[in-house]
């Protein structure tokens, strides 16, 4: 798997760099085909996964991964404007600045992203989504997690991140243990203090 074999993928970047580009370009204009598909059969938003990010070096990022996806990004939004475009590079998060840069809407952020610098990073040109940690949703034994501990909890991804331009989800997907309370209680909580922040801001 991809995974267990991280190193042969650099090896073959490293010693193959023009079929690696020569394959990239081919996959590239596959993706932003298929993409295209999609918004032509209904969808009104789309998000890019780089998840082969976490994979390679920062510099492999930005010599082989970056280029395809500042083609994307433009070829999309040169296509359907008014359709907003994420993207989500899984577990590279050094990457966001430089995708933050390109034609992308909102930058996905997942859970080893650094709140109090997140801002800073992708500056005020693009939202923000996530990265809530899914953890707070499962339930122990001892009864640590409750929908209070998750408001709590949201309400402090709320102050780090802002409630505007910002999508709240969550670091990483749901894995199947989490608490259907809870997770109700987190839509709830996102919903109910985003409001009283914003409110706040507004009040003389």
């Amino acid at each position: 798997s991809s995974r267990k074999n991280t190193d042969i993928g650099m090896k073959w970047l490293n010693e193959h760099p023009e079929e690696s580009k020569t394959l990239l370009e081919i996959l590239t204009k596959l993706v932003i085909e298929y993409m295209s598909a999609q918004v032509e059969n209904g969808a009104h938003m789309l998000q890019v996964f780089e998840a082969m990010g976490m994979m390679i070096d920062e510099d492999n990022f930005d010599r082989f991964a970056l280029p395809c996806l500042r083609e994307i990004s433009r070829e999309l939004k040169t296509r359907f404007p008014n359709v907003p475009l994420m993207v989500f590079s899984r577990g590279a998060s050094f990457a966001n600045s430089g995708l933050s840069k390109l034609e992308f809407d909102v930058v996905t952020i997942d859970g080893s992203v650094d709140r109090s610098t997140a801002r800073a990073v992708v500056g005020d040109n693009v939202a923000l989504q996530g990265n809530y940690d899914p953890r707070e949703l499962i339930e122990d034994e001892e009864g640590t997690k409750t929908p209070e501990t998750v408001r709590q909890t949201a309400r402090e991804m709320l102050d780090a991140l802002g409630p505007q331009k910002l999508i709240a989800n969550l670091g990483e997907g749901l894995g199947g243990k989490e608490s259907p309370r809870l997770v109700k209680a987190f839509v709830d909580a996102i919903h109910e203090e985003s409001a009283a922040i914003i409110q706040a801001g507004e009040s003389p």
